[in-house]
């Protein structure tokens, strides 16, 4: 994931990456999905319950979905999503946001969204520095 992403020239913090995925394996506002076979991972999703920054109502957001080049176009990239969307409805909130900012694929990807149900919110942009 981070040599193909839009983030491989930022310096990779195993330790930090450990610790980030126990604390949202252990937040009950946090969702961990991660698709394997046969002790293989091919892909892996994150997200948590938060409020809006101007309000004590809440939203879902993803922070991290990623599947392998290899199995994009399976259909475990949309159980994925699905799982996501199930969760988050369990929750009192008043929307569910998915977003990329990797730069990979983001044309399947805001496909794929669309046809979820999900309207463009807005752009990202990024220089590095």
């Amino acid at each position: 994931m981070h040599e193909e992403g839009g983030y491989r020239t930022i310096q990779l913090s195993l330790k930090k990456l450990e610790q980030f995925f126990q604390q949202k394996i252990t937040d009950e506002n946090s969702l961990v999905i991660v698709w394997e076979d046969k002790e293989e991972i091919y892909g892996f999703f994150v997200a948590e319950i938060v409020e809006y920054f101007f309000s004590v109502e809440r939203l879902a957001v993803d922070t991290l979905f990623f599947i392998t080049k290899d199995m994009r176009k399976k259909s475990g990239a949309k159980r994925l999503l699905d799982s996501y969307i199930n969760w988050a409805g369990s929750f009192d909130i008043k929307e569910i946001a998915l977003s990329t900012t990797n730069g990979v694929e983001t044309e399947n990807l805001e496909r794929v969204y669309r046809k979820l149900g999900f309207k463009k919110a807005g752009v990202m942009y990024k220089k590095e520095m």
